[in-house]
């Protein structure tokens, strides 16, 4: 899928999708860390049906799997997040829209109306913030998950080579990647350029800047816990902190009525010299454990990596390069062919090792 969408996406929109920050040594780190987790198996079972489904908030899911926010999704493909969003719906997994998205809101939620999940880079604006959370209440999304580690828009080499603006401007070499991909140009012409539509009440489009410049001047630079206090008593539904890696940080927002947290490192593309989200899920007290759903991303490329999160003790995973390249590389068959990779996986994994629910899955089969 990664090397078909190569093919036909250009090549600064798939700098933006894979890249890292500084060497990518994190970037590095998350694959690596999740490759060295080894696993026991157990034979002289019958195995001959497993159980996938996982259980979050109250709510059986399909797979141990869901789709992670990435922001400018229609930057890869027009209609990325509904063809996303579709899919997810179809295969009952979670999907978690980003606040950076270029579909609005409403729609995703009329698509995937049971399992859509939206991400929420805090505005500074408290106005903006209430308006904001009001229409993802309103139009009925599951769960509300805050990102808080981007204290500071990153300043992330390949997007700086491309030169990667808001509002988007065609240098002579981005023109020369876009005409490399006539495919690509014809459907984003159809479509129109990728924007923040669901900021659009909120963003005079003419004042925006470098997306690294823009992430700084709008969002809030580091979520207190007094805003985390607020939100909870905005939000009515399960809330989810994303970013966290600190054990004393997840405890933290556990106090706060946070109902689950999401370990992640941002896909390495934050800070390079940031423990992967094994590591983080390695040194995580299993008081915490027991007391908030623990989920987990950073590196999920297969249905292996799934089965061996959760042998360290993450109930979820989310993957975004993963679906992004689904549909980067086949449309909206793509999606849905990505979710049946980690299907297949998940089952002949759990086959494999003895195992035959993946919420039974524990420490007794770590090596």
């Amino acid at each position: 899928m990664a090397r078909r969408a190569r093919r036909r996406v250009p090549r600064f929109a798939m700098d933006y999708l894979e890249g890292g920050i500084g060497d990518e040594n994190g970037l590095r780190r998350n694959r690596q860390h999740l490759e060295d987790v080894l696993l026991w198996p157990r034979y002289l079972r019958d195995m001959t049906t497993v159980n996938t489904e996982c259980a979050l908030f109250g709510r059986r899911y399909d797979l141990g799997i869901g789709i992670a926010p990435v922001g400018l999704g229609g930057l890869m493909w027009p209609q990325t997040e509904i063809c996303l969003a579709t899919a997810a719906q179809d295969a009952n997994i979670p999907y978690i829209l980003s606040t950076m998205s270029t579909t609005p809101l409403e729609q995703i939620s009329r698509a995937a109306p049971e399992v859509a999940w939206y991400q929420l880079y805090v505005p500074k604006d408290k106005g903006v913030m209430q308006d904001l959370i009001g229409r993802v209440q309103r139009a009925g999304f599951q769960a509300l998950v805050i990102t808080v580690d981007i204290p500071v828009g990153a300043k992330r080499d390949r997007e700086l080579q491309h030169g990667l603006n808001l509002p988007f401007r065609l240098t002579p070499n981005l023109f020369l990647q876009i005409m490399l991909r006539p495919e690509w140009a014809l459907r984003t012409l159809l479509h129109g350029a990728p924007r923040f539509v669901n900021l659009d009440p909120y963003v005079d489009a003419g004042k925006l800047e470098h997306l690294s410049e823009f992430l700084t001047t709008f969002f809030m630079c580091g979520v207190t816990p007094e805003r985390l206090r607020e939100i909870r008593a905005l939000w009515q539904g399960p809330l989810v902190i994303k970013g966290l890696l600190h054990s004393a940080d997840i405890e933290a927002v556990v106090q706060l009525g946070a109902d689950g947290v999401i370990l992640s490192n941002h896909a390495g593309r934050q800070l390079d010299a940031a423990p992967s989200s094994v590591q983080a899920l390695r040194a995580l007290p299993a008081s915490l454990r027991d007391n908030t759903a623990i989920m987990f991303d950073g590196g999920v490329r297969c249905g292996l990596d799934v089965v061996r999160a959760r042998v360290l003790g993450a109930q979820a995973c989310f993957s975004g390069r993963s679906f992004m390249y689904g549909v980067a590389g086949a449309g909206r068959d793509g999606a849905r062919q990505v979710i049946e990779i980690f299907r297949d996986e998940i089952t002949r994994t759990l086959k494999q090792i003895g195992c035959s629910a993946y919420q039974s899955l524990n420490q007794d089969w770590l090596k």
